[in-house]
């Protein structure tokens, strides 16, 4: 019986092409934030949907229901992406409190309106995050990335005209 020796070659590292480590791994970094952002985003719209009250309030319960099972899918893509550029995605209830830059509200003592425009303003705050991480030079080699961001951009705008379009 004859020893054959087999030479494995090594995979690449990350599983996409033309992308450099530390390009990922700060790409990666922002998106983290980006995933606690839209988790605390999440939070909050499941909170909103729970304690909406007023004569709005089945239009508001079923948009804010909307827009939370939105996000929940936005997370899982966010953190997808994270995967393919080779990292780990934030998974604990504790990290992704400890870098949301998003503040908490009790959804229980607010009016409609403020849950409106609340939710209005840290879906631009969003808009404003995903619109920094596409100017860094950390994407200028990953398109995949860059339209990912830019889609995920346009889902965040389209909410925020639809809470808009609910404010006097």
């Amino acid at each position: 019986m004859s020893n054959t020796n087999t030479t494995i070659t090594p995979i690449q590292e990350r599983p996409i092409a033309n992308v450099n480590t530390n390009d990922a791994k700060n790409t990666s970094a922002s998106l983290n934030i980006l995933l606690s952002n839209e988790y605390g985003l999440f939070t909050k719209t499941l909170n909103y949907h729970w304690n909406v009250v007023g004569p709005r309030f089945h239009s508001l319960h079923e948009l804010f229901e909307s827009q939370y099972k939105d996000l929940l899918d936005v997370m899982d893509d966010v953190a997808e992406r994270v995967r393919i550029l080779g990292e780990n995605p934030f998974g604990t209830v504790s990290k992704l409190n400890e870098t949301m830059e998003l503040s908490e509200k009790n959804g229980g003592k607010l009016s409609s309106d403020t849950m409106i425009s609340d939710l209005f303003n840290d879906n631009i705050s969003i808009q404003t995050e995903i619109k920094k991480i596409l100017s860094s030079e950390d994407i200028k080699n990953d398109p995949s990335t860059e339209d990912f961001l830019i889609s995920l951009l346009q889902k965040h705008e389209m909410m925020s005209w639809t809470l808009r379009s609910h404010l006097n």
